[in-house]
């Protein structure tokens, strides 16, 4: 992860960004338990087309590394998931004079 940390102010604006990426790691995730499903699924069913399940490996396959840009994206920013329901991001901040570093959290649902 990036050694990085934001001034107070500077941690508030990353919002906007820090939403798009977290939409994109939901909806993501989101595609990808449904593909996961339709996958297990497929593998139950003797009379399933093996391109259709090839074609659900591959998309699988994608989304994944998607979702690994998504989180790389994150730690080149220095900020790191620290939950998921809701969607909670950690964004090291610079401390006080004197103080040990703390940090902010932006949360889904609760961004300006």
């Amino acid at each position: 992860m990036t050694q990085r940390s934001y001034d107070p102010d500077r941690a508030r604006s990353l919002s906007p960004l820090l939403a798009s990426i977290g939409r994109e790691l939901e909806e993501r995730t989101h595609a990808l338990l449904g593909l996961e499903g339709r996958l297990e699924a497929l593998a139950r069913d003797p009379y399933a087309d093996p391109d259709e399940a090839r074609g659900l490996v591959a998309e699988i396959s994608t989304q994944r590394r998607e979702l690994r840009n998504a989180r790389k994206e994150l730690e080149h920013l220095g900020c790191s998931v620290v939950g998921t329901t809701p969607l909670t991001i950690r964004i090291p901040t610079q401390p006080a004079r004197g103080a040990r570093a703390h940090s902010q959290v932006w949360q889904r649902g609760h961004d300006d």
